[in-house]
């Protein structure tokens, strides 16, 4: 599923949300003494500190945005997990599905409390999952929006129906942000906008917020699972890269996690100060990739697509801007994603000569004076929109792309503005070339089709290309089947179509990565899904 697209289209619904939570004042000191905690220099070291460059005001599931990631397993847990490449239980023990494959049992772990002492049980996954699959914003998510019925069989039993099988149901339960389990007492049946507090089963409990300043959470005493070393963990707003750094480097924060906050320069210029370390993922979190407009504008013709292909020295961003970190994507899934080992038909490598005489071709012709190329007395000018605060480095990629189109005479103009101005002219078609971030491995590459039919770029530019109707007819297909010989024909057709008609280009695959003191953090191990932060694979130095 397409997970940002998601939380952009419900960040309108977030503005008015009613925040449960109010701080003390403005200048309220986050240290454990002022907070009631006990003083002492054991409790003092056990106080985490945190780094996030948005305030915590829209922690809920789904509604969460991509820089609170750090604080989502922190509150809520999921039914199922994504762990060793497969789907695993973790509230639910296990999960099985009929013969043929429309009714799921989930098997639910006993013993386990909401942070405000609601029971978690069936019943409680039930008002849960009856809440999400009636809200329209998971319908990109058929585990849980294709929903047909919830059962509570007995107290620790749910049974769920769907009106046809599909091999991806049970990956949709893995999203950290937005299949986690709510108290009941949260969910106001029909509400989707409301938020009344943020209560979870998580190792951490939400206990203060103060506007502008931080969010403290403290350890759930009660939590089922390992308890956590940290008392509690101060997430601290400071929204500037440079004053983050800095902040580390002072100790007024102890860490930094994830591309969003993280240049890989950052990483290297806060690695080499002396008490603070770091680590870079070894596991790829999903592509960065530009989606072309395939149904307006100069790029409806298909050799004007390829040639931005040819034009593209996809080595430049990745030794160039990642310092040799990421890998050139040539898929928009990572590597090792099921279903996505397949022989390309088509491919349109890096080649400026094959570009040009493309363009050549379609007849636009080089003007040498401006050094960009005319049709019909009208310059190739294309627009690449981007919304500025997607990650650390899409500014960098956007100046990149701009300098490689020219080379071969496509100018490109950059119009990067905030996330909801962006996704509204992208919906519009307002674009020829925006930035996309592909998927996870564990919602790859059913996601990342299954939301293109109304909710991605690929809505609009795919409109006018000779047979996208038979590509939308082959998505829905794909979402029908659990067979995996039918499964893996589709994907073969649906990812050839896409990258051979140049809808999607990906560029590289990016890590996450972590900044922490040394005096408080020891090591990081990086979960199966890196771009959220784990505080069970923080190693805290004793």
């Amino acid at each position: 599923m397409k997970k940002k697209l998601i939380s952009l289209i419900s960040a309108a619904l977030c503005l008015c949300m009613v925040l449960s939570a109010c701080g003390g004042p403005a200048n309220s000191d986050p240290s454990p003494s002022a907070s009631g905690s006990q003083s002492g220099d054991d409790t003092q070291d056990k106080t985490l500190t945190i780094a996030t460059m948005t305030e915590t005001t829209s922690l809920s599931p789904l509604y969460m945005g991509v820089y609170n990631y750090s604080m989502c397993t922190m509150l809520y847990e999921t039914l199922l997990k994504y762990e060793d490449g497969e789907v695993k239980g973790n509230l639910a023990e296990s999960y099985s599905f009929n013969e043929d494959g429309t009714v799921m049992t989930l098997t639910l772990r006993q013993g386990i409390t909401f942070h405000d002492g609601a029971p978690f049980n069936a019943e409680a996954v039930k008002k849960n999952l009856d809440f999400m699959h009636s809200n329209p914003q998971y319908m990109a998510c058929p585990g849980i929006y294709d929903i047909e019925s919830v059962e509570a069989t007995d107290e620790y039993t749910v049974t769920i129906t769907y009106p046809h099988p599909y091999y991806a149901y049970a990956y949709d339960f893995c999203w950290p942000d937005v299949g986690g389990m709510q108290s009941p007492n949260q969910i106001v049946e029909g509400d989707f906008q409301t938020v009344q507090g943020y209560v979870g089963t998580g190792p951490y409990i939400y206990e203060e917020y103060v506007p502008g300043e931080y969010t403290r959470f403290v350890r759930n005493e009660n939590y089922w699972g390992e308890a956590p070393y940290f008392d509690e963990i101060i997430a601290r707003y400071i929204p500037d890269s440079t004053s983050r750094l800095q902040a580390l480097q002072t100790g007024e924060i102890d860490l930094v996690y994830g591309s969003s906050m993280i240049s890989y320069q950052d990483y290297q210029q806060a690695t080499a100060l002396d008490g603070v370390a770091g680590a870079i993922a070894e596991k790829d979190t999903r592509a960065r990739d530009i989606t072309l407009n395939a149904s307006s504008g100069p790029l409806v013709d298909a050799k004007v697509r390829q040639a931005v292909s040819h034009a593209i020295n996809k080595e430049e961003f990745s030794e160039g801007l990642t310092y040799g970190y990421e890998q050139i994507a040539e898929m928009p899934f990572p590597e090792g994603t099921p279903y996505t080992d397949i022989e390309l038909t088509e491919t349109y490598p890096y080649d400026p000569e094959k570009a040009a005489a493309l363009l050549d071709e379609a007849g636009w012709v080089m003007n040498e004076e401006t050094g960009i190329r005319e049709k019909d007395g009208v310059a190739l000018n294309l627009t690449f929109i981007y919304d500025t605060a997607q990650d650390s480095l899409v500014s960098s990629y956007a100046t990149l792309l701009k300098s490689q189109l020219e080379k071969v005479g496509i100018g490109l103009e950059l119009k990067g503005s905030e996330k909801m101005e962006w996704y509204a002219e992208m919906m519009a078609g307002n674009f020829d070339i925006t930035y996309w971030i592909g998927e996870y491995e564990y919602s790859s590459p059913h996601c990342f089709f299954g939301a293109m039919p109304s909710m991605t770029p690929h809505t609009f530019s795919l409109s006018q290309v000779d047979g996208s109707q038979e590509f939308f007819d082959a998505i829905t297909a794909v979402k029908q089947t659990d067979d995996p010989t039918e499964v893996q024909e589709l994907y073969n057709y649906l990812i050839n179509y896409d990258l051979g008609n140049v809808i999607d280009i990906p560029l590289t695959y990016y890590k996450d990565l972590i900044l922490y003191r040394t005096d408080k953090i020891a090591g990081y191990e990086f979960s199966d899904v890196p771009a959220f932060f784990d505080v069970a694979g923080l190693q805290a130095t004793k």
